[in-house]
């Protein structure tokens, strides 16, 4: 091992070899000539002041004696008098092998830091930040009319400020939409998903219900890789009896609807699974709209397949 690279392992270490720590011990091993033999306070004294060329008060020097002795580095005999002082191969390399597990703990819990750090910031979805933070600067104002909404983002907007948001402890959220929602993966706006899933916490009710496109193929095993990284809010949603998933068998010629109560309806314009125009629309204008989409929806969820309980323990083989 060249002297470089000897220096770097021990600084590693957190060893400083110009510290007077060090120079102590050097000033020991030097006296005693070799490992093993034991030299006298007298000898160490002589010794430390031939390599610094100084004197050093008598309480420095048994200071520093006594952190060497603590770390493992020399041995100190005080049942002779006067006392001695030694050190050994195996000694010191045990005072080094305890420097390297302290370093090895410290980095360690450093990695695990920015691991927990690196975590949180990929779970960071900055359309969530963006809507929060706007719900911060401006308030979350409820539309109060019903209109048209074009945009991707604002028809996301506008589920999670007027469904997700807005609904309270036993609310219950209505969700009409395509298999294709987790089969493809929630990609970008799967923040919108996890906002609703979210309010199960609160004491709102949930009811999910997909149903495939033409010959579009129920596949839970997909479903499931798709919401692995949302595994732990799905699974502590669910343990509150609050989400409830099914699935029709066949496929469906509706549109896809969120309800609120039987206060308020989103309803999907197109069957794009990223949908760019919706209308909003509240009961005091169309009464009668809402309450067909409601029926609609009830009939489904009762002929439906309750897949909650495959999908949990498929989440938790992936997990695992």
């Amino acid at each position: 091992m060249s002297s470089k690279k000897f220096q770097s392992n021990l600084e590693k270490l957190g060893i400083d070899t110009t510290s007077s720590e060090m120079q102590v011990f050097r000033a020991v091993l030097l006296a005693a000539g070799c490992t093993s033999r034991s030299v006298n306070y007298d000898e160490i004294v002589r010794s430390l002041e031939e390599i610094a060329n100084k004197r050093y008060t008598k309480a420095y020097i048994y200071r520093r004696l006594n952190d060497l002795e603590e770390q493992g580095f020399i041995t100190i005999d005080t049942i002779h008098t006067p006392r001695t002082y030694s050190i050994t191969e195996t000694g010191v390399a045990k005072a080094l092998e305890t420097k390297r597990k302290v370093k090895l703990a410290d980095h360690l819990t450093k990695k695990q830091e920015v691991t927990t750090k690196l975590n949180r910031l990929k779970s960071v979805k900055s359309q969530e930040l963006a809507l929060m933070l706007h719900k911060q600067l401006v308030g979350a104002q409820s539309i109060e009319k019903s209109l048209v909404i074009e945009g991707i983002e604002n028809v996301r907007s506008n589920i999670i400020r007027e469904f997700a948001d807005k609904a309270e402890a036993g609310d219950l959220i209505r969700v009409l939409g395509h298999v294709s929602t987790l089969a493809e993966g929630l990609g970008p706006g799967g923040v919108t998903e996890l906002r609703l899933i979210q309010s199960g916490f609160r004491g709102v009710k949930v009811q999910g219900l997909l149903t495939p496109v033409e010959s579009e193929k129920l596949n839970l095993n997909l479903m499931a890789g798709h919401l692995t990284p949302m595994v732990e809010v799905f699974e502590q949603a669910t343990k509150t009896g609050n989400i409830q998933l099914r699935f029709t068998p066949e496929p469906i010629k509706t549109y896809r609807i969120i309800c609120l109560n039987e206060d308020k309806m989103l309803l999907y314009l197109t069957h794009a699974k990223e949908s760019d125009v919706a209308a909003l629309i509240h009961r005091s204008d169309n009464p009668g709209l809402i309450n067909d989409a409601i029926k609609t929806f009830d009939e489904l969820w009762e002929s439906g397949i309750d897949v909650l309980d495959i999908l949990k323990k498929m989440l938790q083989k992936k997990s695992s």
